[in-house]
């Protein structure tokens, strides 16, 4: 009886991860990976809506190659300066509430978007576009994360990570529907107000943000924000709420009545109950916040993390450079393959000789601007699309077999290898497959390299690591726009070099990454 009196005592003043394990794991936790995954997707989807307006809206603005570079770098400037807004609203107001707002401003600069009459009146709403959506696509990861226990949380998060496949689906066919249907175009002849079919295209990808905040309304805050920010009651209920959808059972049956706070790193905190039974926790002053803040910055900033930190900032750098700017240009290089197909039948040419030529017909009068994208660029793209899938889940289901350390340096040399190849391709046919091969490979990098970081870094510093390396990869992909757009009529083989040389050299620096810096979790 003794006995177990003293367990009832240790589930009463349960830490978080034990009260989350109590809860349940099942249904809630599905329901919510539906939510978050069309989060996810519509993430995927607003960040790659521009690889459309390329070759479309090449003739409403009269855009140059470098003009397109400028267009797609410039959301990603927007997504440098929102991540950190984002990040402080979620401390201030909480994760969901970040999300939801987040997805407001996106659909509003969406639909804003797609009025604007002048390039650069169009250029300032897509800012705000990636000034949104970067905290959707932020946030949406922590959000769902602090809903799962420790067991299932890797294999979730991988789950999750399948949903910005399926965004990058459903563009091409959203695109597909829209932009080559002409009742879409919904100019006047002679009018001065344009509203072509692509603009129609760029307002029908803001609608998903607005439905996918519908799915979010039903589930709370994120019971672990709530903890942290001194809400111990409702995190309680948050748990209890899970453990009702999980079990079937009334709340009076969770076995959690009070909650132990850890706090990053140090040890666990029991909290008390004040005189009316409510659980409370003395705030820190903010001269203990100031020096918690400092010593974790000083222990980034120290060895072996500053060169951990440095390497693999450098190797986001490299792979957004490489990955982000091929994904945005992929639509407009389709089209120059068939710009040039129609204009020198069965001659064959590489990635670099077709940009070259096109560009040159174009300038000397020969090309027409083009009205209505070739069928097959759509066609193409989508198959890109899907070839990501079968990557997407053999990473979430191999990752902890084969290694994440291992896993993450094969994909970055052959990914960098299939870049090189974009030199050698002679056909339309040939670019279609090495870019299957390399957006099915690079897609995941990322969320890879995520999972390293997690192992390498502790608790205290592991988000700082995170954030920083997630700017440095937000500058890369900037840089590689501009640096394409610039050089992609007359010099595109320096920059198809910069990608494979990039991402081969991170994947052989990641070899010296240690397995883990951390102490082995006892279960």
């Amino acid at each position: 009886m003794e006995e177990h009196a003293e367990s009832k005592e240790r589930l009463q003043r349960a830490p978080f991860e034990t009260a989350l394990h109590h809860a349940g794991y099942g249904c809630f936790q599905w329901l919510l990976l539906m939510s978050c995954g069309a989060v996810y997707a519509v993430c995927a989807l607003s960040t790659t809506t521009l690889s459309f307006v390329l070759p479309a809206a090449e003739c409403d603005f009269n855009l140059s190659s470098s003009d397109k570079g400028r267009l797609t770098a410039t959301p990603l400037i927007g997504m440098c300066v929102g991540s950190y807004f984002w990040g402080n609203l979620a401390d201030a107001r909480g994760r969901r509430k970040a999300i939801i707002g987040a997805l407001l401003l996106d659909a509003l600069a969406a639909f804003l978007s797609s009025l604007m009459q002048s390039f650069p009146a169009f250029l300032a709403c897509r800012f705000f576009s990636g000034f949104g959506i970067i905290g959707a696509t932020g946030l949406v990861f922590p959000y769902f994360g602090d809903f799962l226990s420790l067991r299932h949380r890797d294999v979730m998060l991988c789950r999750l990570e399948v949903f910005w496949t399926f965004g990058t689906i459903l563009l091409p066919g959203i695109a597909w529907l829209i932009i080559q249907d002409p009742r879409f175009n919904l100019t006047n002849p002679g009018a001065d107000f344009q509203y072509t079919s692509w603009r129609v295209f760029v307002f029908a990808c803001g609608i998903p943000s607005l439905l996918v905040v519908l799915l979010l309304l039903p589930f709370p805050e994120s019971p672990r924000y709530l903890l942290h920010a001194d809400k111990t009651e409702q995190a309680l209920h948050v748990l209890q709420r899970i453990f009702v959808v999980n079990t079937r059972l009334s709340e009076k049956d969770f076995p959690v009545e009070s909650m132990i706070s850890a706090t990053d790193g140090e040890e666990e905190e029991i909290v008390p109950a004040d005189n009316n039974g409510n659980e409370t926790k003395l705030p820190l002053t903010w001269n203990q916040r100031w020096n918690a803040f400092w010593f974790r910055k000083k222990m980034l900033v120290t060895p072996p993390y500053i060169g951990l930190l440095v390497l693999c900032c450098f190797v986001d750098f490299g792979l957004m450079f490489s990955y982000y700017t091929l994904m945005m240009w992929f639509p407009d290089l389709f089209e120059r393959f068939s710009q040039f197909s129609s204009l020198f039948p069965g001659v064959s040419a590489g990635v670099c000789e077709v940009s070259a030529n096109v560009t040159r017909s174009e300038l000397l009068g020969k090309q027409e601007c083009p009205q209505v994208i070739d069928d097959r660029v759509f066609i193409h793209t989508l198959v890109v699309a899907l070839s990501c899938v079968p990557t997407a889940l053999m990473v979430g289901l191999t990752i902890n077999k084969i290694g994440k350390k291992i896993m993450l340096v094969g994909m970055l040399i052959i990914s960098g290898l299939a870049a090189l190849g974009l030199n050698l391709v002679e056909s339309s046919l040939q670019n279609l497959v090495l870019s299957c091969v390399f957006e099915a490979i690079v897609s995941c990098t990322e969320a890879v390299l995520f999972c390293v970081i997690c192992e390498i870094f502790p608790t205290k510093v592991a988000a700082t690591a995170m954030a920083v390396t997630v700017m440095s990869g937000r500058i890369g992909a900037i840089v590689g726009n501009v640096v394409f757009g610039a050089l992609v009529d007359e010099h595109c083989i320096i920059p198809i070099y910069m990608f494979g040389s990039l991402l081969i050299t991170s994947g052989l620096l990641c070899i010296i990454l240690p397995k883990s810096t951390r102490p082995e979790r006892h279960e």
